[in-house]
């Protein structure tokens, strides 16, 4: 038998011996075995985390899918025989319609085998041990699925593995439950509980019912030596000591008779508290459960345990779960903005691996330089895809904590990974001055977050394992979870943002003050819409910014004051009877976390400043003090704010509401009188949401982040390109590609963004099937110069006014077409040329080239587009 059909010979022994895999039938068996209708949420995507549910209360938790038919598409290639072998050496935990849980008891890793064409996804990478490229330690690392950061009392940084600091130590237990495994991992120096060693002890007590009656000198010299005497309580206390120590000094006690009850009562405390080492002990619970077609891979936070001298800093969750070796060919998704891709094995090892937190930086870190200017994550969402096959990571609980990871093959070792990190106790120096001298102290976080931190995996394999395929799945997990419903089809809304009233600081004898000025009145807005009307823009949405309590920097919001230089009460409703008569969507906008006067509940950094904002110098990129930009609201006082918001603004009767930073920040509060984590934070965030969407109707988010997509009708400043970190090979627009169809968005205003090319914009809301979105005053631009709003330095409307009409005629005539319709593809077709494909058929090649291109026989100018499908 010659050595090929050996190795086949091999493969399905080893199939047989798994009970089959499905990759070895033929694609009509495959086909047919799926066959049998399609979803209603995405034909694409038939199935893909259907009857999802939500837990009551709980934002994306309890979430339940069943087997996607359509996930496995086009013929796949099988798993490797190495991959079969380890497979085969595991032991079958759980098992469900659509996945097999496999657990290896002797080192913790687990592997999830997808029964639709037998491939399987391994915790930790097969053949690691040959890695010739990974030390010791990063071979430990690849075998571990949790690393452990932790601070030690001087704010250090250490680290440990749970494969080196448990597994390999024993201090572990893996237990089945109903649909999967827990493994409780205790790591590090696992206090033994000495209970007959007292901590403390009265001198008299010490010589008498101890020293007196140790016979040896050696042993009586060095129980002695492991106590240290306090002069002032006249007691004797014990000295920090390894376990060995505290081992040997127990056997002791014990041989001359000394006890449990002896050392409470000498301790005097009567709880029969051990002594114990202080040393970095960890407790950490990981629980896998198998649901539908996915993976949930869950740590209660309430049950981590740590010493408090040595409190976690975060956790590593899972990082070379399905990690591809140096032989695969794929990239990694990471959400950087829109999304970006970084392909496997670039071999781009001088550059830093990928690191960034979701939902961008809490703001209560005092971050006294920033000298890089990234995008924000808006989704908490990770993936990869390896020849093909792809896993997409959605963080479920604890996004607010975590920061996506990913790095490529020949850093630390062979491998390409994508994984989530989440932080659990912050820590930040106070800085201690005393005439020329200073001294840091480490501070750290006293409430932290009690929940559960929760990742979802999902698969594909086959014609749908892209990015693509990857949006589609995080589509279908929000109509699912969330109850998002398709925008009607019809004309694009023309997106319209106006800056009301502005400060200005003036003298008066020499006195200064502040005075509020208009750059766009009441009725200079309608007298704006009119014209548009009047140009042919009938479908308009407009974001009103300074409308009230002052303007742009309003006030506290917890009551309303009309602005009287915009024009007073009369005049803002004769707007807001217009808008209703024409049908304009009107949003006026509200910032409820940054807060311009102080507010009642102010959050505070971790030194226990109060969290006060400055701007940053774009010079040398340090903080400047003289350039105040706002106040934190603390998280605890936001529902109280949101409702005394709601008391007068719902008087309005207007029907819509822009959210100025609800959808675009999150931060924690560290005040030790009212802590909140970030986490809690974000859930507070998203019931202010909740409640302002009920209360007032449709709401209009800036930035949107993934908490607050399920109460926004348009979402602007979407993200539309990533940071162009130098990891990253390409962006793509994932985020368009999982929200177009659902939500009407649009990226920055064309007349505002750092290109200043409302074609290149154009091009791009094409592509992405996104809205015209224009910021103008009624003002020239140039009255807002020398005051701190010198960055509109373009909004004067009549400099824009005829070429946005043009543009917007332009994109609806092709945007209205596919409004209400799913993204259902996107590629790149050559340098600078994309087509996007649109439930029905409908696509749009777009080529951003400035000479024209020949794509698929088609001839394309230049900056152009063409359109075509059914």
């Amino acid at each position: 038998m010659s050595r090929r059909n050996k190795a086949l010979l091999g493969i399905v022994c080893a199939c047989l011996i798994l009970g089959g895999f499905a990759g070895l039938q033929s694609a009509g068996q495959v086909a047919s075995r799926q066959a049998g209708g399609s979803s209603p949420v995405d034909a694409a995507d038939a199935g893909a985390f259907a009857e999802l549910t939500m837990a009551a209360g709980k934002q994306g938790k309890g979430v339940v899918a069943t087997a996607a038919s359509s996930a496995i598409s086009g013929a796949v290639t099988p798993p490797t025989a190495a991959e079969l072998q380890a497979l085969s050496a595991m032991e079958l935990a759980a098992e469900n319609k659509t996945l097999m849980l496999y657990v290896n008891r002797e080192t913790a890793e687990i592997a999830v085998k997808d029964k639709r064409d037998g491939y399987a996804w391994f915790s930790n990478p097969v053949g690691r041990d040959q890695d010739s490229k990974a030390s010791p330690l990063f071979k430990a690392e690849s075998a571990s699925q949790v690393l452990v950061s932790y601070f030690n009392e001087k704010g250090q940084i250490n680290s440990l593995n749970s494969y080196n600091d448990s597994v390999m130590k024993k201090q572990f237990t893996i237990d089945k439950t109903e649909h999967g495994l827990k493994v409780v991992y205790q790591l590090g120096h696992v206090s033994k509980g000495f209970d007959n060693v007292p901590s403390v002890i009265d001198k008299d007590r010490f010589e008498e019912v101890i020293l007196s009656r140790i016979s040896e000198e050696d042993t009586r010299s060095s129980v002695e030596f492991r106590y240290r005497f306090n002069e002032e309580t006249q007691q004797y206390e014990i000295r920090k000591l390894q376990d060995y120590a505290l081992e040997e000094l127990s056997q002791a006690l014990e041989s001359i008779g000394y006890s449990a009850e002896d050392a409470a009562k000498d301790a005097g405390n009567g709880s029969g508290e051990a002594a114990s080492a202080d040393k970095p002990e960890f407790t950490i619970p990981l629980e896998y459960v198998l649901d539908g077609d996915q993976l949930v891979v869950k740590i209660p936070a309430s049950e981590l345990t740590y010493t408090k001298t040595y409190p976690i800093a975060s956790l590593h969750v899972l990082k070379h779960f399905g990690a591809a070796g140096e032989e695969k060919e794929g990239y990694i998704f990471v959400p950087d903005g829109s999304g970006a891709l970084i392909h496997l094995n670039n071999k781009r090892l001088n550059v830093e691996p990928y690191n960034m937190p979701i939902y961008g930086k809490d703001g209560t870190f005092d971050v006294k330089e920033k000298t890089q200017r990234n995008e924000t994550a808006r989704l908490p969402v990770f993936g990869m895809k390896q020849n093909d096959h792809v896993f997409l990571g959605v963080i479920e609980s604890g996004d607010a904590m975590a920061d996506i990871t990913a790095d490529i093959s020949g850093r630390n070792d062979s491998f390409n990974t994508a994984s989530a990190k989440f932080q659990i106790v912050s820590m930040d120096f106070y800085t201690l001055t005393s005439g020329t001298k200073t001294s840091s102290v480490p501070m750290f976080q006293t409430k932290t977050y009690q929940g559960d931190i929760q990742i979802r995996y999902a698969f594909l394999s086959g014609d749908s394992a892209n990015y693509t395929g990857m949006a589609r799945l995080y589509r279908n997990y929000l109509v699912q979870a969330y109850g998002l419903e398709k925008v009607q089809s019809a004309d694009a809304p023309f997106l319209l943002e106006l800056i009301g009233a502005f400060p200005r600081k003036k003298s008066f004898l020499g006195i200064p003050y502040e005075s509020t000025e208009s750059l766009t009145s009441y009725s200079e807005a309608e007298r704006m819409l009119r014209q548009l009307k009047e140009n042919g823009v009938n479908s308009i949405a407009l974001r009103y910014i300074g409308w009230f309590n002052g303007g742009i920097r309003h006030d506290r919001p917890s009551d309303i004051d009309l602005v009287r230089a915009l024009g007073g009460k009369r005049a803002f409703e004769s707007l807001v009877s217009y808008t209703k008569e024409s049908g304009i969507a009107l949003y006026p906008d509200t910032a409820l976390l940054q807060a311009y006067e102080k507010p009642s509940r102010t959050a505070s950094f971790l030194d226990r400043q109060t969290a006060k904002i400055y701007d940053y110098d774009p010079i040398h990129n340090v903080k400047n003090t003289s350039a105040f930009s706002h106040y934190i609201q603390s998280a605890t006082g936001l529902d109280k704010l949101t409702d005394q918001f709601l008391a007068d603004y719902t008087k309005l009767g207007i029907g819509g509401l822009s959210l100025r930073d609800l959808g675009s920040e999150v931060n924690s509060d560290f005040d030790p009188d009212h802590p909140i984590s970030r986490q809690d934070a974000l859930h507070e965030s998203a019931q202010a949401a909740g409640k302002l969407k009920k209360q007032v109707g449709q709401l209009m988010v800036s930035g949107g982040n993934a908490y607050s997509l399920p109460f926004a009708s348009h979402v602007v400043h979407a993200p539309t390109q990533s940071s162009g970190i130098n990891l990253a090979d390409e962006d793509v627009p994932f985020y368009q590609i999982a929200l177009h169809g659902y939500v009407d968005l649009a990226g920055a205003p064309f007349n505002m963004e750092e290109r200043q090319d409302p074609r290149y914009s154009l091009l791009k809301a094409l592509e992405t099937g996104s809205n015209l979105y224009y910021q103008w005053s009624y003002s020239p631009s140039s009255d807002v110069k020398d005051t701190p709003f010198n960055d509109m330095y373009a909004l004067y409307y009549k400099d824009w006014f005829d070429e946005a009409v043009s543009l917007y005629k332009e994109a609806n005539s092709i945007l209205k077409q596919v409004r209400g319709m799913a993204i259902t593809d996107h590629r790149k077709l050559q340098r600078h040329v994309v087509q996007t494909t649109f439930e029905g058929g409908t696509s749009i090649i777009v080529n951003y080239n400035k000479t024209a291109v020949q794509v698929n026989g088609i001839h394309i100018d230049a900056r152009s587009y063409k359109l075509g499908g059914e």
